[in-house]
Formats: C-alpha cells, sequence, structure tokens
C-alpha cells in the first residue's frame, strides 16, 4: 500500500500526527494477529517486538552548487527486527514537503504465520529425537 501528501513547507505538523496513527494502526493489527500484549500494556511505544526510527538522509553524491538537505528522512516501523511501514519525507523542487507512506502488513503477517509453522515443525521433530 501507498499513500503521498504533499504540503507547504510550514504546514507538514499536522502529517506527523498521520505518521504516529499509520503506525499505530499497524501496530494494533500485527499486535491482534501475533502477539496480544496490548491487552495487558495498550502503551504502544512500550510494545517489546515493535520499534520506530527516524533516520536522516543525504546525498550520495555531494555537488558544491547543491544545497544539502538534512530534513529529507525516512521513519521506519520494525517489528521484530524487520521493517513493516516506511514513511519518506523529501522536499521537492518548489520547496513543498513530500511525504510518502508504504507497508509491507501483508507480507510481515505472512511471514510471520510461516516461521510459526516452522517453530511448530521444529518443535515436533526435536520432540521425536
Amino acid at each position: 500500500m501507498r499513500t503521498e501528501y504533499c504540503v507547504i513547507t510550514g504546514e507538514e505538523h499536522g502529517i506527523y500526527d498521520k505518521i504516529n496513527q499509520y503506525f499505530d494502526d499497524i501496530q494494533r493489527k500485527i499486535d491482534s494477529e501475533r502477539d496480544h500484549l496490548l491487552n495487558e500494556n495498550p502503551n504502544l511505544l512500550l510494545h517489546p517486538h515493535f520499534e520506530r526510527r527516524t533516520v536522516g538522509v543525504r546525498p550520495l553524491e555531494f555537488h558544491p552548487h547543491e544545497p544539502i538537505r538534512p530534513d529529507d528522512n525516512v521513519f521506519m516501523l520494525l517489528y521484530q527486527d524487520r521493517v513493516v511501514a516506511v514513511v519518506t519525507k523529501q522536499r521537492n523542487d518548489f520547496n513543498n514537503v513530500q511525504f510518502s507512506f508504504f507497508n509491507r502488513l501483508e507480507d510481515a503477517l505472512k511471514d510471520a504465520e510461516e516461521e510459526d509453522k516452522d517453530d511448530f515443525s521444529v518443535g515436533i521433530n526435536s520432540s521425536r529425537r
């Protein structure tokens, strides 16, 4: 899934709320399918299997005539050290701020389901020895 927003510089504060809500929704969905830990502690930021990171992006090649854009960022939601959602933030040539939202929720749930099957089969095989 991909969603994009392009806003005028200075108007991006509302998008940060959308990023947090986006990550919250994905986190709740994965927890409801997998961990069920939010029943014990509903604080999403304290969930032991999730981490939220923000990293700055710099151009690979620095040219003296091009400005460095230190406000280009990648916001990530990780589940068990795997990226499950990303939001990129970058300025365009018109000095507007563009946010692009991506997730791999379906793949993450499918990967987790396959891991459960692998764990189950390993348990069966090791108990037969």
